[in-house]
């Protein structure tokens, strides 16, 4: 992704405030306006005012193919995202409303994504998850990235083994047989800046109900602690079918919803969840520098 370094020249924007299963997304289309949108100014809206409250922050622009738009998405630390498929969901539901349609096609930074209303939900095609080692990605060297095992100082409780995979974005998920599981707070940053993950990751720690419902909290890249994880979700389902234990077709039980994930046969990946409308407000950045 392409950041651009140029100051916007308004002393006030219209943002969009959604969430999908609790994760919070702060949008702006800029479809219609010139607007430069850049690392800065997201660190500057999170620090702004308690009320900007946002876990991803996107952007809704113009296709440079044949979709119906194109998403760019950062973390609230002003970090770039390849992948937020809540975030997805949620717009989904407006470009559906405004085109009129039922299914929509959008761009990202790495694929293609389609998008279609499940009932009173949105369903997204994640596309195919990818174990491969180096495209992950991690550092040193092996070919099995179902059952890994990582070094911290000082881990304050007792890690096994995790397994990673990139939905669009990087992932460790670590299967936890304890009914409560520990606390992610305490160690998800130093599991997503370890130096095993070069490009950072994702980190979900997860507990197993049974075949079709997987209990799950995730510290996300660039954002911490957040109440659901789109990508994360999926993730997670997919690793515990290749753990097999789950089905392929699974609940994820987050702190802020649930999310439904299908890992097909065709190894496309659907998920289906919820979303939300907050508000539509006008934010100042007049001393936006």
């Amino acid at each position: 992704m392409n950041i651009n370094k140029e100051i916007i020249n308004f002393e006030a924007i219209k943002f969009i405030s959604m969430n999908g299963a609790g994760n919070k997304i702060l949008i702006h289309d800029s479809r219609n306006q010139n607007i430069k949108i850049d690392d800065r100014l997201i660190i500057f809206l999170s620090n702004k005012d308690e009320l900007i409250d946002f876990d991803q922050f996107v952007q809704i622009c113009r296709p440079d193919g044949s979709a119906d738009a194109k998403l760019l998405f950062w973390n609230a630390d002003g970090s770039e995202a390849e992948m937020c498929g809540n975030a997805i969901r949620c717009i989904a539901k407006i470009i559906i409303e405004e085109k009129k349609k039922k299914e929509i096609h959008f761009e990202t930074v790495n694929k293609k994504v389609i998008c279609w209303e499940n009932n009173t939900k949105i369903s997204v095609n994640m596309g195919k998850p990818n174990f491969i080692w180096t495209e992950i990605p991690l550092k040193g060297g092996t070919k099995d990235t179902s059952t890994l095992m990582i070094d911290l100082p000082s881990p304050p409780c007792a890690l096994p083994q995790f397994t990673a995979v990139n939905i669009g974005n990087p992932h460790a998920i670590f299967f936890f047989d304890n009914d409560i599981l520990p606390d992610l707070k305490e160690v998800g940053k130093e599991i997503e800046e370890n130096k095993i993950f070069p490009n950072k990751v994702n980190v979900s720690f997860a507990k197993v109900i049974d075949e079709e419902n997987i209990n799950l909290k995730v510290w996300e890249r660039g954002a911490g602690m957040t109440q659901a994880c789109g990508s994360a979700a999926c993730a997670t389902a997919v690793a515990a079918s290749t753990l097999n234990l789950t089905k392929r077709e699974v609940n994820i039980l987050l702190p802020g919803g649930s999310l439904g994930i299908n890992w097909k046969k065709d190894n496309q990946i659907v998920m289906t969840g919820p979303y939300e409308f907050n508000s539509e407000d006008i934010i100042d950045i007049s001393n936006y520098k």
